[in-house]
């Protein structure tokens, strides 16, 4: 499956831009046949901690949902973004999936870092979903750092752990490690999305394709760029359960008995 991921600078309050920008590579994406396109963190609102442009982001999403819906029809894709959106009065840092379905699927950012303690609210569950014969699950940037939570994901069946961020060059010693690790310990391919450019703080960018060896397939070399790898999740059984050559098998000798009560 050809998978695609778009970087570049979502502006905070410029729905208009970043709706543009949107468009610009779903449509590059569908063009080249992607099956999935992942856009970064809040990537419909601008990363920002502006209550007033968080709330008219969610107004605008609701606008503009239709038109995504037809894209995704269009090209045969699944459209992933982040958006903030409204849970019983509360505003949460949100993923949106449109695959081609009238019903939008949600995942809400479940670990909330620094001053998105004070906009946002966490969610409390996580999500897998399945399109065109692959199951993906989601994290959120900070996630990264909660091993649980993709572990957690990979359990419940995904093969492709999607990850939009909006992560600071400052702490780039970490983007590097956790986002190989992640795919490296769980036989699973992850892709990031990844704000670059400059706003609340000086964004890494480095949007990556790792692949379940934990080796970089891919990652984007300019401020402004679409990704894209073609997946095999057919070799995943091997990373997970083959102990032969380059395989680590942590799937089949994971004592699940020592963590029954701690982790599914």
């Amino acid at each position: 499956m050809l998978i695609a991921a778009a970087q570049f600078s979502p502006k905070p309050g410029k729905f208009e831009y970043n709706l543009k920008k949107h468009i610009e590579f779903i449509e590059k994406a569908g063009e080249i046949g992607a099956s999935l396109i992942l856009f970064p963190e809040l990537s419909i609102s601008g990363y920002t901690y502006d209550k007033s442009i968080l709330e008219d982001s969610i107004s605008f999403f609701n606008e503009i949902q239709s038109e995504l819906l037809k894209l995704s029809r269009k090209y045969n894709l699944a459209i992933v973004g982040g958006v903030p959106r409204k849970v019983l009065s509360e505003v949460r840092n949100s993923v949106f999936v449109i695959k081609k379905k009238k019903e939008i699927l949600f995942y809400d950012k479940t670990h909330l870092f620094r001053g998105e303690k004070d906009v946002f609210s966490p969610g409390e569950r996580f999500l897998v979903f399945k399109f065109q014969g692959v199951r993906f699950g989601i994290l959120i940037c900070y996630e990264i750092g909660f091993p649980e939570i993709s572990r957690i994901l990979a359990l419940n069946g995904a093969q492709v752990l999607l990850a939009p961020f909006a992560f600071s060059k400052e702490r780039k010693n970490i983007y590097e490690i956790a986002t190989r690790a992640r795919a490296l310990e769980n036989g699973a391919f992850l892709v990031t999305s990844s704000t670059s450019g400059k706003g609340l703080m000086d964004f890494i960018g480095s949007s990556r394709i790792v692949g379940p060896d934990g080796n970089v397939i891919t990652q984007s070399k300019r401020k402004e760029e679409l990704i894209y790898a073609d997946l095999d999740v057919s070799k995943l059984d091997f990373f997970r359960y083959k102990e032969e050559g380059i395989s680590h098998a942590y799937f089949l000798n994971r004592n699940k008995e020592l963590y029954k009560d701690v982790i599914r």
